[in-house]
């Protein structure tokens, strides 16, 4: 199960304060590693300000269903509000691993630097297809009882 929240960021909030909201929705009451959340704050601002979470989510995976957060940026961001919708569990709980989307250009910096300090956030490429239609291609590639009709055949 998926579970989806729109955060809105810039000029609602501040890089930074994007993602102290993100780090506050997740973590709670025996989060796990919160520390490296926190070492991971000027990474993930940069990423927040170069607005690749309004097209890719950043995806925690751990306790619970899975969570997908969203950025919204400009004059939505000011319509939405700072509002944000509390979640019913907590998803650093436990084992817990964050995928946060970046572009080709900084990528490796980011790899690096998040390696040093926060080895729980795995980056991706913001160009890549998402994990979870990755990862239910292949579930469904696996299954014998499914019949795929490839629609684009040409032919």
């Amino acid at each position: 199960m998926r579970v989806r929240r729109n955060l809105s960021s810039i000029p609602c909030r501040s890089a930074s304060e994007t993602w102290q909201e993100i780090i506050d929705l997740i973590t709670g009451s025996g989060s796990v590693d919160v520390k490296q959340l926190r070492d991971a704050s000027g990474v993930l601002a940069s990423i927040i300000t170069d607005e690749h979470p309004s097209q890719k989510a950043i995806t925690v995976e751990g306790v619970g269903a899975q969570l997908r957060v969203y950025c919204v940026y400009g004059m939505k961001a000011l319509e939405e509000g700072k509002k944000v919708d509390s979640l019913t569990w907590n998803p650093t709980a436990g084992d817990w691993t964050m995928h946060v989307p970046c572009d080709e250009e900084n990528i490796s910096w980011v790899k690096s630097a998040l390696a040093k300090s926060s080895p729980r956030i795995n980056v991706f490429d913001v160009q890549e297809e998402e994990r979870g239609k990755q990862e239910e291609a292949i579930s469904v590639a696996k299954r014998t009882d499914i019949v795929t009709v490839d629609w684009e055949l040409k032919g």
